[in-house]
Order: structure tokens, then sequence, then C-alpha cells
């Protein structure tokens, strides 16, 4: 009699799950209005979310100069504006440094290869050394080209294929559009931050419960520290991969070597690719002034890469994040198969996380008694009372 009673559904939870097959039901029938409907609104928040980030983001400097400036209270309110002060002069100084330091040798680079571009080719087909190694196939067409057509059909496509670009350009428009108000919303969150969390944790318990606020609460400090540990642990490993391409460059008598260095430090911060993107783009600088040099440099970038990958990588971002071994490299895989290519960001720091909660409710769960309710007679409870 006790089992019979102990699954017995009252009329609040057959109430409920009729709610939830009703609600499932009207979510699949009518998808195509609510996929538009989230995505309408997902485009309002944008900016919301941009705001978010990027206040995030800024909020790393933020605490460290809050605790060096901590202020007559100790809590850093009063020194928030100074310290925020600080924390955007570090960013627009990196942004600065690196926009005079790479982007024009990248444009004069590419200039630079499009103008000797005709005359490269000759080279190469007319040396009959070099073109013994190249197909057949592949010979004939760079002997085909016609340079002075390639530059007709580009100047083509910047007057007509502008025009036929309005709509992306009014969407990227949008998208820039969001992402300023995103920064003067992120200075708001930054300068009312205490009283924001406040006043999501008083939402929660009042709304849900005091226990759920609690959890909440843990979740969002494991969350915070892998995340933060994750961007210091990818500057610091950015920084140390520059500055070993740099010492690298310098040593082989590489034009630009700090040069190099900064653009591989700065595309490295993209996991997975963004080291290759920069050696690439590097090769292309250098190729403007010599492809043998440009051969070196890929030897030497691999080389480091190496290195990096090896040992640098899997001690200095999995020592902040708490990931040892492969975890890092199944973070970002996994990252990339569920998000694309913002996952390759959010990967490794949403496994630790993930992680880091199973692992602590887990050592919860071994100090409970063993006669314990388990997680599914605790739903059973909750969804009968």
């Amino acid at each position: 009699m006790g089992d019979k009673h102990d699954f017995n559904l009252s009329w609040k939870t057959c109430m409920k799950l009729a709610i939830s097959v009703l609600v499932v039901f009207l979510v699949i029938h009518y998808w195509g209005a609510v996929e538009g409907f989230v995505g309408l609104l997902l485009g309002g928040m944008l900016a919301i979310f941009a705001g978010l980030v990027i206040a995030y983001i800024i909020n790393i400097p933020l605490r460290f100069f809050e605790r060096k400036l901590p202020g007559p209270t100790g809590d850093g309110t009063r020194n928030r504006a100074l310290s925020l002060a600080l924390s955007v002069i570090c960013a627009v100084a990196v942004l600065l440094f690196v926009g005079i330091l790479v982007i024009p040798h990248l444009v004069e680079a590419i200039i630079t290869l499009a103008q000797e571009a005709p005359r490269f080719v000759d080279s190469v087909t007319s040396n009959e050394v070099i073109a013994s190694f190249i197909p057949a196939q592949l010979l004939g067409q760079l002997k085909s080209i016609d340079w002075k057509q390639v530059v007709n059909d580009v100047a083509g496509w910047l007057q007509s294929g502008v025009v036929q670009s309005l709509p992306q350009i009014v969407s990227l428009v949008g998208a820039i559009g969001a992402w300023f108000m995103g920064i003067i919303l992120a200075f708001w969150f930054l300068g009312e931050k205490d009283k924001l969390s406040e006043g999501v944790h008083f939402l929660i318990r009042s709304y849900i419960s005091k226990s759920a606020d609690e959890n909440f609460s843990r979740a969002t400090k494991v969350a915070d520290e892998c995340f933060r540990g994750y961007f210091v642990g990818a500057a610091l490993e950015a920084v140390i991969f520059g500055s070993l391409v740099t010492v690298a460059c310098t040593i082989a008598g590489m034009p630009s070597a700090l040069m190099l260095g900064a653009l591989i430090a700065v595309m490295s911060l993209i996991p997975m690719i963004g080291a290759l993107i920069g050696a690439i783009l590097g090769a292309i600088i250098i190729l403007a002034t010599s492809w043998q040099q440009a051969i070196v440099f890929l030897i030497l970038f691999f080389a480091v890469q190496q290195i990096e990958a090896n040992f640098i990588y899997p001690r200095v971002v999995g020592k902040h994040v708490g990931l040892n071994g492969l975890w890092p490299l199944i973070g970002v895989t996994l990252g990339v198969a569920l998000f694309g290519f913002v996952g390759a960001f959010v990967g490794v720091p949403l496994t630790a996380t993930i992680f880091r909660i199973v692992e602590s409710d887990i050592s919860r769960r071994e100090q409970l008694p063993e006669d314990g309710p388990t997680p599914l007679e605790r739903l059973h409870k909750s969804l009968s009372d």
C-alpha cells in the first residue's frame, strides 16, 4: 500500500503535465512563427547582449584596479570611476598598438602583392626549374590569366556588387549600431553592477526560492571563475606565443619581427585556426619583399607552434580554467560543433564550468546518507506537491 500511495498522481501534477504537453505541441505545430519571434526577440536584444559581453570583458581589468585602488570603504566603489577609466585606457591602448603596428603593414603588403602579381607569375612560369614542379594544367591556367580583365572584373564588382550587397551592408550597419549601443550599456552595467546583482538575487529569492538563489550563486561563481580564468589565460598564452615568434624572427633576421609577433599574438586569441590565419597573413606581408623569407617564417612559426601547443597552452590555459590534458582541446571541438564560430571562444570555459559543477555535485552527494532520496524521487515529489 505504501508503494501504491507513493506513486499516486495528484490533480496538480496532471495539470502541470497537461500544460507542458500543450506547450510542446504548440511550439512544434507553430515552429515557424516561434522561430521568427525568437529571432526577432534575439535581434532586439543584441544591444543588451553586446553590452553584457563588453561589460564582462572590461570587468576583468576593472576588478584588478579596484583591488589596487580599494578606496576608503575597501570595496572599490569609491574609486570605480577611476578604475573604469584605467580599464578603458588599457583596452584602447592595446587596440591602437595592434592597429598602428599590424594593419598598415598588412594593407601595404596586399597592395604591393597586387602590383607585383603579374611579374611574379611571369617569372615563375618562365623559370624552367620551377615550372617543372608545377602541374601542366595549373601552369597553363597561370599563363592564361588576363590581368587587365581581372582588374576590370574587380572594378565592375565594386560598381555593381556594392549595390547588390546593400541588404548585407544595412544588416552590418545595424549590427554595428547595436554593438555601439552595447558599449553605452556596458558602462551602465559596470557602474551599477552591485545594484543589478542585488536585484537579480532579490527576484530569484522572491519568485522562485532561497535555495534556487543559493544554487544560482554557486553556479555563477564557478562560471565566472572559469570564464575569467580562460580569458586571462588565453591573453597570457597569446602574449607568450607572440613573444616567442618575435624572438625567433629577430634571430632569423626577419623584417618587422615585432609586428609579426603582435599579429600572431592577436590572431591566436581565436582558438584552433587563429594562429594559422596569423601565420598566413604574416607570410603575405613578408612575401611582398622576399618569398624565401616567407618560407623561413612559416617554418619558424610551425616550430614555435609545436612548443606552444604541447607545453604552453595546456599549462597556461588549462591551469587557469582547471582543465588538464586534452580537455581544453575537447572543449574547443565540442564548442565549435555545437555553437559554430562563437563556440570556439566559449567551448573551453563552458566545459570547465560543467566539469566543476558536476564534480562538486558528485562530491556533495558522496557525503549524503545512502538511503537518501535520488534526484528522480525528489523530482517526483516536487511535481506532486
